[in-house]
């Protein structure tokens, strides 16, 4: 008796979690042997490209998630995450906008961008960025921490220090 493709995702992600890699594998590439574009296994496998350095890997399969299902959140920002780890920053930007306009008050996808737009050595623009994202989730620590970043290649030192100060009090160690 086989498995159906819900029980054996179920499953994959349960080894994925227990940190069975080469289990949760098989089961998801037994998946996508009979749906090819399923959403889930193939971003979960992506995942777990990524966790073995293998980046390059996991791109089309983050792509072919994001294709069949470009609702998910997560979907994105594995993939644009996957972009920014093999330096394909413009690629990245470019989805990132796309994933805005899907939905302008993500927080996450914002603060990402802004990550985006310092490496390209825009911190005007990533300062747009991370103030919307930390006046839509106010206790964002790595916004509040990028933001202050980009203050500081602005030389806005005192500004700088007070968003340091904020991600300190929120996340002392």
């Amino acid at each position: 008796m086989g498995l159906t493709i819900e029980q054996a995702l179920q499953q994959g992600v349960a080894a994925h979690k227990g940190g069975k890699v080469q289990d949760a594998e098989k089961l998801y590439r037994a998946i996508l042997k009979s749906q090819p574009t399923h959403p889930d296994a193939n971003h979960n496998l992506g995942v777990l490209a990524v966790s073995v350095n293998k980046t390059d890997a996991a791109l089309p399969l983050f792509k072919t998630a994001l294709e069949a299902n470009p609702k998910i959140e997560q979907f994105w920002l594995s993939y644009i995450d996957a972009l920014i780890k093999v330096g394909r920053f413009d690629e990245a930007m470019a989805d990132y906008n796309k994933a805005l306009s899907l939905k302008p008050d993500y927080p996450e996808a914002l603060s990402n961008r802004g990550n985006v737009l310092q490496k390209l050595g825009r911190f005007d623009e990533a300062l747009q960025d991370y103030n919307k994202a930390i006046s839509l989730k106010p206790d964002y620590i790595d916004a509040l921490y990028n933001r202050g970043i980009a203050l500081k290649e602005l030389d806005r030192f005192d500004e700088a220090i007070v968003d340091y100060n904020k991600a300190l009090l929120l996340k002392p160690d």
